[in-house]
């Protein structure tokens, strides 16, 4: 098992994303019954659904009303500065945490550095996350041409 362990410790990395991914599926199907229970209840009432489809479809930051409600419109709140710092913050304590890693668990008889790769992997990411935290907050987003 110690074999196991030191040669696919990686695995960890794959198997976390595809949990979270279902996870966050569930809380977003959760999300989309309760509105579609809600908008229901509202019909039963005799009043109009699309009142409450509209206030419900829209996110923190949700230019949809501005861009016509395209796919882009609908992950727009993902490139405002709050959710770019976000981003580069938590590059920044990944690529912490795995130079902490490099330091403290790399041996020298596993014959390539290990956890040193990738924490020089990660501060690149975590360079170009701040980059774009910076640009974002920079320059604020353009309004669509009419």
């Amino acid at each position: 098992m110690d074999e196991f362990a030191r040669h696919y410790w990686w695995l960890i990395f794959p198997l976390m994303w595809f949990v979270f991914g279902i996870f966050g599926m569930a809380l977003a199907h959760r999300r989309d019954r309760d509105a579609m229970d809600l908008m229901k209840t509202y019909a039963e009432k005799g009043r109009d659904p699309s009142e409450i489809a509209q206030v419900l479809g829209r996110r923190p930051g949700d230019w949809s009303g501005d861009w016509g409600g395209g796919w882009w419109a609908r992950r727009a709140w993902r490139y405002t500065p709050y959710w770019a710092w976000r981003r580069a913050i938590m590059a920044g304590c990944v690529a912490i945490g795995f130079w902490l890693a490099a330091y403290y668990a790399d041996w020298p008889d596993w014959g390539w550095p290990g956890f040193s790769v990738v924490a020089i992997i990660m501060s690149v990411i975590a360079a170009g996350a701040l980059i774009n935290a910076v640009l974002a907050s920079v320059f604020s987003a353009r309004s669509p041409r009419p």
